[in-house]
């Protein structure tokens, strides 16, 4: 049998970890503890990017490209972490049936935790301008926008 002490610290420490676990970020749900729903919570920065192929782009070539657009996911380390800072990357190729693509067919979004991740992953990390050099060879245009999700003015 186990001690009702020791039962109570185990269930405690149960619980803590199912918490953080679970939780979105455990920097969001603590500040939701101490501030509530309405604290000061930092949106993430989301990195929408639309490509455009080159005319007769082979399947293979265009398979390549996503994939290692994928790939910046792992590959992009930030040089003070030393470690992936993108927090996800999505997308796929267009199904928009309202005709309004303007030749881009295929759409990402990438998230970062702050502005200045982003800034690093456009300016300087080596792995994306490396892919940026690459991905030009078949790629006639690209259309990016970023925002933060709920911010519609400056921030200050």
């Amino acid at each position: 049998m186990i001690p009702k002490k020791a039962f109570g610290l185990l269930m405690f420490i149960l619980l803590a970890t199912s918490l953080i676990l679970f939780s979105q970020t455990l920097g969001h749900s603590l500040a939701e503890y101490f501030f509530g729903p309405h604290g000061p919570v930092i949106p993430v920065t989301t990195h929408i990017v639309l490509f455009q192929f080159k005319d007769g782009t082979s399947p293979f070539a265009i398979k390549k490209v996503t994939s290692q657009f994928f790939g910046l996911k792992k590959l992009c380390v930030h040089p003070s972490t030393m470690r992936p800072y993108i927090l996800s990357v999505s997308g796929g190729k267009d199904i928009s049936i309202e005709n309004l693509q303007n030749g881009f067919s295929h759409a990402f979004t990438l998230q970062f935790f702050t502005n200045e991740d982003r800034d690093y992953y456009v300016d300087l990390d080596p792995v994306h301008q490396a892919f940026k050099e690459a991905a030009g060879a078949v790629v006639e245009k690209t259309l990016v926008i970023d925002f933060q999700d709920g911010v519609f003015t400056k921030m200050e």
